[in-house]
């Protein structure tokens, strides 16, 4: 009788980790971890650092990340700012959120704070395909060779300033040269005839577009420009640069009647600097702003200004991008969408005679 010669036995592939071996080694249930992997706020801190010290330790990876994976897709959008320190931005990245989280995105959000290392940092973030779209929600683009160079097939989309040679580049703006005019018509319309105007950061497409508006208004009065009521050297739309411009308005002789600010916070700066020295408003001098922010309600006297839809225009920008991001191959064109500006009249501006 023949003996029968046995098979070595062939290693079987290595079991793949489930979601089910993170619950048993975090002591949780199934539901717990799905929960911190896709809304890790919402999960208590000692139970999301005993699943994520689970998944580090079995190797577990997400099925949406595989996914992701598989189809070249971080489903991660990055959202670039100048800073923190503006409310301006609140609606905006509020509303840029709700719409890009509904559609399953992590929103990453970036500072370049005016740095070139900065700005090359998150370039190369584009560039690794940590990515899927960018939103550069301010007018100043990063120049940076390497941002130059992050390929078209990146989406992009820009709020609050279109910028020369970014023609592959989608834009959502306000029509910012027709709502400065017609907020200096506002106040031509209640007997002010000597207006002077506190431009934004210099060198901004938002501020000369401000400043083309203010003279627009003036010269189809009848009115001349003059540049002593310009008051450049702003550095930014912020509270700083309202505090400054007040010198200007104690050094004239012949004061302007009212003042047009290109930014709520400009306005609100220089009120608080004419205020501290007695300077009544709008007994003294009428103010008028642009944005229509939070404080601006809340001031006193409440700020009369120009108001930008930014809930609508964050929709609007993250809804295309969205378009974008889906069709790879270029099949949604780029967007120029140019949004109306609403006068908001409160308690800054007195009418004369």
């Amino acid at each position: 009788m023949s003996q029968s010669s046995e098979l070595p036995e062939l290693d079987s592939p290595p079991r793949a980790v489930t979601i089910q071996d993170v619950a048993r080694r975090a002591g949780v249930s199934t539901a717990t971890v799905s929960r911190a992997l896709a809304l890790p706020d919402r999960v208590a801190v000692a139970t999301r650092e005993a699943v994520f010290s689970a998944i580090r330790e079995t190797g577990y990876t997400p099925n949406a990340a595989a996914r992701s994976l598989r189809a070249k897709s971080t489903k991660m959008v990055l959202v670039l700012l100048p800073g923190i320190g503006n409310s301006f931005f609140t609606p905006v990245l509020n509303a840029l959120e709700e719409v890009f989280t509904e559609a399953g995105y992590g929103v990453l959000i970036g500072y370049t704070r005016q740095s070139r290392r900065r700005e090359t940092h998150y370039a190369r973030v584009i560039r690794a395909g940590q990515v899927d779209g960018v939103l550069v929600v301010t007018g100043n683009v990063p120049r940076d060779e390497e941002f130059a160079s992050v390929p078209d097939t990146v989406p992009k989309s820009l709020m609050f300033s279109e910028v020369p040679g970014t023609e592959h580049i989608s834009v959502f703006d306000v029509d910012n040269r027709n709502a400065s005019a017609a907020a200096v018509r506002y106040l031509i319309s209640q007997g002010h005839r000597r207006i002077a105007h506190i431009p934004g950061a210099e060198g901004g497409l938002e501020a000369q577009e401000r400043l083309g508006g203010y003279c627009d208004a003036l010269r189809d009065a009848g009115l001349p420009v003059d540049e002593a009521l310009i008051w450049r050297g702003a550095s930014n739309f912020d509270f700083a640069s309202g505090d400054r411009a007040a010198a200007r308005y104690f050094d004239l002789a012949d004061k302007p009647t009212a003042v047009f600010a290109a930014a709520d916070e400009i306005a609100l700066g220089f009120m608080r600097a004419l205020k501290n020295k007695g300077v009544g408003i709008p007994a003294d001098v009428s103010v008028i702003g642009f944005d229509d922010t939070e404080y601006a309600i809340h001031y006193d006297p409440a700020l009369t200004t120009m108001r930008q839809p930014r809930t609508e225009m964050g929709r609007l920008a993250a809804s295309d991008l969205l378009r974008r991001m889906a069709a790879r191959d270029g099949a949604v064109p780029t967007s120029k969408v140019r949004l109306p500006c609403e006068l908001v009249v409160r308690e800054s501006v007195r009418r004369l005679g």
